[in-house]
């Protein structure tokens, strides 16, 4: 399809997906699926990789993969996960539902093996961000008693 002369820039801006909540695309996606989406969360760990939550869920971590085609953001990025080790981020990119057995192996095991992402396969979800589209201060963490400091 050719781009009209007037509207010229737009068509190769990158394109432009309504925010999901993390909560429901880890309800919704399904094995073996992925599809390109715009999810907000606190991001944590580590600058290449580590956890994404929702705090309407915070008990799902989505994995995280950086696999960045623009820098915009991450020097913000480093800057608060460097001071806090948490941030509210918007990222842009591919959500990854879980992943499928291996199809060699015995039936038996593909029946009840289910493999997960990110460390140790503990994750049954992942995003690999192509985009960092805004980065700002984690809300505190409630999820720690604050009796245990």
């Amino acid at each position: 399809m050719a781009c009209p002369f007037l509207t010229l820039p737009t068509c190769f801006a990158q394109p432009k997906r309504s925010r999901l909540s993390l909560c429901v695309l880890q309800g919704r996606i399904t094995a073996g699926h992925h599809l390109p989406v715009e999810v907000a969360g606190v991001y944590s760990a580590g600058l290449d990789v580590g956890p994404l939550v929702d705090l309407g869920c915070a008990a799902r971590a989505t994995w995280v993969e950086m696999a960045l085609v623009s820098n915009v953001n991450k020097e913000k990025l480093r800057e608060l996960l460097d001071h806090s080790g948490r941030a509210y981020v918007v990222l842009q990119g591919e959500f990854y539902g879980p992943g499928l057995p291996d199809p060699n192996l015995p039936e038996a095991i593909k029946r009840t093996y289910r493999p997960g992402w990110g460390h140790l396969g503990g994750f049954k979800t992942k995003l690999v961000v192509h985009y960092i589209k805004s980065v700002r201060t984690a809300p505190p963490d409630r999820s720690k008693n604050p009796h245990q400091q």
